[in-house]
Order: C-alpha cells, then structure tokens, then sequence
C-alpha cells in the first residue's frame, strides 16, 4: 500500500492530527532541546524537526546526544512556535507515544512564554499496541517505542525526534493496519487538567 493510500485509509479527513516527539535538556522535563512534529491535515502530510534552544544547560547528552553548542543559535520553542503555528490546524487530535510525557513537556515549556497548547483530542500508540497487540493474552508486553519499532520492522534512531516521531506514526499505521482497526477507536477528548 502507497502512502497516499494509507493517509486516506488512515487518517479520516474530517479531522487533524499533530504527531509530537520532543527530546528534553534535563531532568525537569520542562525544556524543550529538540521537537519533530508530524501535521496530517486534509490528507497531506508534512514533517517539521528543530534543535531549540532550552535556555538551560543540557544534562540529558548521554540520552539523545544533543549538546549545548547544538543548540546555539536554535530558536527558543517560542520563537519556533511563532513559526510553526501557523501550520497547526484550530482543532487537531494531538499523537504521541506516551501522550502524557510530551504533552506536559509542551504544555510547561509554551506556558514559560504564555502560550496555550490544548489539543481537542488525544491518541497515544501507546493504547493501539495495548488493545492491538495484547489484547488477548493474559502477559502483558513491552510498549516502549523501540521494542515496538524493532517487532514491526520499522526503523528507528530513538531518541532522536525525527526518527521517534517518524517511527511513531508508522507503528500507528502498522498496528490499525494489522488489527483492521479504525483509528477514531482511540481518540479521546482532551481535558486539560
């Protein structure tokens, strides 16, 4: 199957999504230090990667081998986001694996600038592979993305945003795929805490 024929058996046209994978500079997880977005609207699909500059010093080197004269001279996640949000559709269903992590991370670091970010909706591949996968197996498996990436054939530099998101979506679409799922299953609203 082509990747126009996946987009349109995939992603329904009457919504949008905005896949998120961001590396953070500490333990905080406040700060951004590189992000790759995914933005599936009407059908088109376009990817977006950005070293930012987390304004911190970057202790997480030895995780996604970003250093702090990596990020010299990168935007602030404000001004990549003052980019960026004009691609960004009003309404969208925010994808991730393990939403939670780069939700809040995004909430925290846009929030140091007063910046809103609340999606509509909310799907994590985290709940595909747990309902696709295990679901009828009393022993539950590995859900990370590198062990799920690994079992589905699909290429992966983790810890790096670009491959990580790149990799996100493709398990996504492997997983409905293989379980003739609809993917409207496992959206969820949003509600911001």
């Amino acid at each position: 199957m082509n990747e126009k024929n996946t987009e349109s058996f995939i992603y329904p046209t009457d919504k949008n999504f905005v896949f998120v994978d961001v590396e953070t500079a500490n333990w905080s997880n406040d700060r951004i230090c590189a992000i790759g977005m995914i933005i599936v609207k009407s059908g088109e699909t376009t990817g977006y990667y950005s070293l930012i500059d987390p304004q911190t010093r970057i202790t997480f080197t030895y995780i996604h081998g970003i250093t702090n004269d990596d990020v010299k001279g990168a935007p602030t996640i404000d001004e990549f986001w003052q980019v960026m949000s004009r691609n960004i559709p009003e309404r969208f269903v925010f994808v991730a694996h393990n939403y939670r992590f780069d939700l809040t991370v995004m909430k925290k670091d846009l929030g140091r600038f007063g910046i809103r970010f609340d999606p509509a909706e909310v799907l994590d591949t985290m709940w595909v592979a747990r309902d696709i996968l295990y679901r009828f197996h009393t022993q539950r498996g590995d859900l990370r993305l590198n062990t799920l990436s690994q079992a589905l054939g699909v290429q992966l530099f983790h810890h790096n945003a670009a491959s990580d998101i790149s990799a996100t979506k493709e398990v996504l679409e492997k997983l409905l795929t293989m379980g003739n799922r609809d993917i409207r299953e496992f959206i969820r609203p949003y509600t911001p805490r």
